[in-house]
């Protein structure tokens, strides 16, 4: 694959999202590309999939030429034999309703015999560790189960080239190690390209044999990983917060409680006796893998989710009765999926969305947190033309202006370079030492460990662990679990 001179804008926009990008993408290579959220990294990958110019509108020069072909000259359906891209929302490609269904979708588009699409949606669901998905419906999936089955819908299309778009931010350190394993196993059997967009550096450097890095638009560095990234992490120098205070040990109240918290849909449990309690200050880091519960808990929080059965209060409310509108009012709520919490048509508009519903005039302190997630400029952007990681920096503003006592976030680090992360990291210290209560679901065990008064495991639907971290780590270990452990699996 060759791209040459390629420039692209978007309709609407001034500012190129590409700019001047010449490269070559060698039969066989693993390539980790890399770059700040919003440098045009999944636009890249976009237009090396044919996305653009056959889907996305906007100003193109330049191209990219597949197998010797300009990919202009080529149908979609021609590229997607030879291209294909798991993008960064799995539920943007989803075209079917049940897992098998999804992951025979692309070979059967092929005309392939039946006999071999069911042989490729099996191998696929076979190299994700997904089989048991096999009869689910899609949209009743975790969102790390959601990716690993868009991951196997395209492995199940044997493309010369696979571009995964950020495949592991949504994984649990298990779940994401045995995605790596089954795309290095691709690229070796079958002589696969590979091209991965990645925040998390760690693991993906052990097994890239190229780091291209972006910035505005464009190709800053190209070469070997090591190099390359060694480079890079110099010129971000992110700079992460010195550790908060401890929690005081004479604040009694209890911000959140929850007893006995039971969740059913149909005849499977998601939540099984779930007992647990926060107080104002604390920072509380929830892990566990894909389908344990943990989104699930967070939705019981705020009453999205009723529970079956239990107890649950919300400063003072009762989860279980009151209206969600009224436990909104206490609470901030950023969702696992950036796009499932974007309502208005502009930026501006978004992050004020909240304080406004309650009746407050909040306009200065919405323009106060845009500044500190550098978002001013985006005003009058729409939310939904944004990069994955800025539509994550625009849901984390929208909670704050209305000030809210407890803060839930579910996985807020997803689609965010070191430097956003830390930025954010920051600011949930700053709600921390402000009294407010922060539950924060996450997969990046260094930070949790290292930031986080308790740690909290779910397990099948079950906290099987809740206690600081030292306390937390021994006991993990105990139990044998070392991917959800610092260095164990997360980076």
């Amino acid at each position: 694959m060759s791209v040459r001179n390629l420039s692209f804008t978007f309709d609407g926009e001034l500012e190129r999202a590409l700019d001047n990008i010449s490269l070559d993408i060698f039969a066989g290579e693993f390539v980790f590309l890399a770059g700040p959220s919003g440098c045009g990294k999944s636009t890249l990958a976009k237009a090396m999939a044919g996305y653009i110019p056959h889907v996305i509108e906007g100003e193109t020069a330049g191209g990219v030429w597949i197998d010797g072909v300009d990919s202009r000259e080529l149908d979609l359906s021609d590229i997607a034999v030879r291209v294909s891209m798991c993008q960064q929302d799995p539920e943007a490609q989803f075209c079917t309703l049940t897992v098998e269904d999804e992951v025979a979708f692309g070979p059967e588009n092929l005309a392939l015999p039946a006999a071999e699409v069911k042989r490729r949606a099996a191998a696929a669901l076979a190299d994700l560790k997904c089989t048991h998905l096999r009869g689910r419906d899609i949209f009743a999936l975790s969102g790390g189960e959601q990716q690993r089955v868009a991951i196997a819908s395209m492995l199940a299309m044997e493309p010369e080239v696979l571009i995964l778009d950020e495949p592991t931010s949504s994984l649990d350190p298990d779940a994401a190690e045995e995605v790596w394993a089954a795309i290095e196993e691709l690229r070796t059997r079958r002589g696969t390209t590979i091209v991965v967009i990645e925040h998390r550096f760690d693991r993906l450097l052990a097994h890239a044999s190229r780091m291209i890095v972006m910035e505005r638009g464009a190709v800053v560095m190209d070469g070997e990983p090591e190099t390359v990234h060694r480079r890079y992490m110099e010129m971000l120098h992110p700079s992460w917060p010195e550790l908060a205070a401890p929690l005081a040990d004479g604040e009694a109240r209890c911000s959140i409680r929850v007893k006995d918290l039971k969740f059913v849909v149909g005849e499977k449990a998601i939540l099984r006796g779930v007992s647990f309690e926060a107080r104002p200050g604390e920072l509380i880091g929830v892990v566990g893998a894909n389908g344990s519960g943990k989104t699930t808990f967070l939705s019981c929080l705020v009453g999205i989710a009723r529970a079956t059965s239990g107890e649950v209060e919300m400063e003072g409310l009762n989860a279980v009765l009151t209206r969600v509108s009224e436990i909104a009012r206490k609470t901030g709520f950023v969702f696992q999926s950036p796009n499932h919490q974007l309502f208005e048509s502009t930026v501006g508009d978004e992050v004020a969305f909240a304080a406004r519903n309650f009746g407050l005039d909040r306009q200065a302190r919405a323009r106060e947190v845009m500044r500190e997630y550098e978002l001013l400029g985006y005003e009058g952007r729409h939310p939904l033309k944004l990069s994955h990681g800025e539509k994550r920096r625009v849901n984390l503003c929208s909670i704050l202006p209305h000030d809210p006592e407890v803060i839930l976030l579910d996985e807020p680090f997803i689609g965010q370079d070191a430097i956003n992360s830390a930025r954010i990291l920051s600011d949930i210290l700053r709600m921390k030492q402000a009294g407010k209560t922060v539950v924060m679901v996450a997969h990046d065990m260094e930070i949790v460990f290292r930031y986080c008064d308790r740690v909290v495991l779910f397990e099948g639907g079950r906290i099987v662990v809740d206690a600081p971290p030292a306390e937390a780590a021994k006991a993990i270990a105990e139990m044998g679990r070392e991917a959800y452990l610092p260095g164990g699996g997360a980076s």
